[in-house]
């Protein structure tokens, strides 16, 4: 079994267009905010591999709580977190797409703990096997391997990139979920993917107005992506 999360309806369902013998299965109720997630699985196939694709809503939190769910509902051999992010690299460009081979949460900030992606402290690494997948494959869409950075912040500000390109000098987007669910990951011993299609450009300030314009597609692209390899697992 392979469990994909995505924080938003929109990157889940680009990829239940994806897969057939499509099963809705109920999970635990998780509030959020205001309103009851229904924490649905949507049980399928892609190709001969069985996948569980859910919702986890926006944030770490939530992305922690949907990540121990799916583990322990489903014991997956991989957990892809995929989706959006903000481009933190003047090559990763709208509709490119970003596969971590590490991921931190950069406003991690402990006395004596260092931030970067060096770090054991705050960055964790992604599985190598997508990644050789990835190299393999023939795509018309630009991929790029690398660091990925999160936080609970949609980044918009030059200070945020300040901050990030100060400790993370290299890291490529940033979106919101990917370090908590490989975090989670990492401490339950589950191989964790973290694939994710840039849809605006953090380093132009006031550019997330582009993130409405784009998610569509770039949820789609990065949709693609995770159903190769998930073929090719």
């Amino acid at each position: 079994m392979i469990v994909v999360l995505c924080a938003m309806k929109q990157e889940r369902d680009a990829l239940l267009k994806l897969m057939k013998d499509v099963k809705k299965v109920r999970n635990k109720k998780v509030r959020v905010l205001d309103t009851e997630l229904n924490n649905t699985f949507f049980v399928g196939k892609i190709g001969d591999r069985e996948v569980a694709v859910s919702k986890t809503g926006i944030g770490q939190v939530y992305a922690t709580i949907a990540t121990l769910l799916a583990i322990q509902k489903y014991r997956p051999e991989l957990i892809i977190n995929l989706g959006c992010a903000g481009s933190l690299d003047e090559n990763a460009r709208i509709n490119d797409v970003v596969v971590a081979d590490r991921v931190a949460d950069w406003r991690f900030d402990a006395i004596d703990w260092p931030r970067g992606f060096d770090s054991r402290y705050t960055s964790f690494p992604c599985d190598e096997k997508v990644i050789k997948i990835m190299k393999k494959m023939k795509l018309d869409t630009n991929v790029h391997y690398g660091g990925i950075v999160s936080a609970n912040e949609f980044i918009y500000k030059r200070s945020q990139n300040k901050e990030i390109k100060k400790h993370f000098p290299e890291a490529l987007c940033g979106e919101m979920e990917g370090s908590a669910i490989a975090t989670t990951c990492f401490a339950l011993g589950v191989n964790c993917s973290i694939i994710r299609s840039i849809s605006d450009d953090t380093l132009l300030e006031k550019n997330y107005h582009t993130y409405y314009f784009n998610l569509e597609e770039a949820c789609d692209t990065a949709a693609k992506i995770a159903a190769e390899i998930i073929r090719k697992y």
